[in-house]
């Protein structure tokens, strides 16, 4: 008789650290979102700065505007990446090209496609 071993995943098993992933990934594009925003509060008050003729306080808004859209970019390419090394296989289901199914590389398991 065939026990199933702990390292083997089954069906009714869910994958381990996928909420995990999931989790990391919302909260890295959410923090790209923030930094964005406050770049363009920053470069609002660099301008506002640069009229008002504050040299001091220009240079300061130069700077943390050119930190936060440096982040920002840095959070996105780092995204993209992390999602572009994730191996993901979408496939047609064959009777019906509507419906997309995931395949999973490790163990096979057909599940219905989630964008």
């Amino acid at each position: 008789m065939n026990t199933p071993n702990a390292d083997t995943p089954t069906s009714d098993t869910p994958r381990r650290g996928s909420r995990g992933r999931v989790w990391a990934r919302v909260t890295e594009n959410y923090l790209a979102w923030l930094l964005l925003m406050a770049g363009t509060a920053a470069a609002g008050a660099f301008l506002t700065a640069l009229a008002g003729g504050f040299e001091g306080w220009t240079v300061v808004a130069a700077i943390v505007t050119v930190v936060l859209f440096a982040g920002c970019w840095f959070s996105y390419r780092d995204g993209a990446r992390r999602g572009a090394a994730e191996p993901h296989i979408v496939q047609y289901h064959p009777d019906s090209p509507d419906e997309v199914i995931d395949i999973d590389t490790d163990t096979g398991e057909r599940q219905p496609h989630q964008d």
